[in-house]
């Protein structure tokens, strides 16, 4: 059985595909800016100046906002470009009038991917990076201070289930406290968490409505989790979690070219089976108008 970061590296080399918008032209490039996180209480005080990339529409005034946390990929790649799962968002969701903010929790620390580090430090560590994007595009004179989502996919799903936590968590985690200003929605695709929060009995419960997306076929983040995790939490109240599973859809959905591959070379535990992951044209395209809707009515 290969390791869990044998699996890791397969994902990331299937990620790491060539950027294209929408028309199949090469993205447009956003701009590098750096902030610090609020990690100063796992630095003895010294926070990390966290690098983020920043997606801005056409024309000026005040925009609603999305920070982006990506996945255990990593945000770049070898040529230092936004991979093509996170820069399309970028682009769809600047092009809808909402500046986007995706924020590079790892290079920053002097990682690439989670072949460099994998387990709970970083689950403490991007929740804090995602407060501080907040912090920063708050900062902005273009950015509404009351209207800033957060949007994660896979490990970033997963840190987005983390960041918006309303319920007490394992003690490993150590999150921080809730903002004064939070997030008032989050978007979840396929998040890696699921299992974890299970196996700690963790009575997670968000405290922002909450969409989430995934492919009833996932079996690199198992989707029967996330269903028991969704269901415990509406069991407890709290916010809505407008949760919507794609039939015959796999990891990675929303990919704009990453034809469908099973990976035979890896069994994943702990029934070792081989994963799966792809892209699903028509889950995507639902999913895009599922996010740019959700956003409207959360973010109006």
């Amino acid at each position: 059985m290969k390791s869990k970061f044998a699996l890791i590296g397969l994902m990331i080399a299937a990620l790491a595909t060539p950027a294209l918008s929408l028309d199949g032209t090469p993205t447009r490039l956003p701009v590098k800016v750096s902030f610090q996180s609020t990690d100063s209480d796992l630095r003895g005080g010294t926070p990390t100046t966290i690098t983020g990339y920043l997606y801005k529409p056409a024309g000026s005034g005040l925009f609603a906002a999305v920070v982006g946390m990506h996945g255990c990929d990593g945000l770049l790649d070898e040529k230092g470009e936004i991979k093509p799962l996170y820069g399309q968002w970028g682009e769809i969701l600047s092009r809808a009038g909402y500046i986007v903010l995706f924020v590079d929790s790892f290079q920053p620390r002097g990682r690439n991917s989670l072949r460099d580090d994998y387990g709970v430090g970083l689950l403490r560590e991007m929740p804090r990076d995602a407060v501080g994007g907040m912090n920063y595009l708050r900062s902005r004179p273009d950015v509404r201070s009351d209207g800033i989502a957060i949007l994660g996919q896979s490990y970033g799903g997963a840190a987005t289930l983390f960041t918006m936590s309303k319920s007490a968590l394992p003690s490993d985690v150590a999150l921080p406290k809730a903002p004064e200003k939070d997030f008032p929605a989050a978007i979840v695709f396929y998040p890696g968490a699921c299992p974890f929060l299970i196996r700690a009995n963790a009575h997670w419960r968000s405290r922002q409505p909450m969409l989430l997306l995934m492919g009833e076929s996932d079996n690199w983040t198992p989707t029967a989790a996330c269903k028991e995790v969704i269901a415990r939490a509406n069991e407890e109240g709290g916010p809505p979690i407008d949760a919507h599973f794609y039939p015959n859809t796999y990891h990675g959905f929303d990919h704009p070219n990453f034809p469908i591959k099973v990976f035979t070379d890896v069994k994943v535990p702990p029934d070792g089976h081989s994963p799966t992951m792809g892209s699903n044209p028509e889950a995507r395209a639902d999913a895009i108008n599922r996010v740019t809707q959700f956003l409207a009515k959360q973010l109006q």
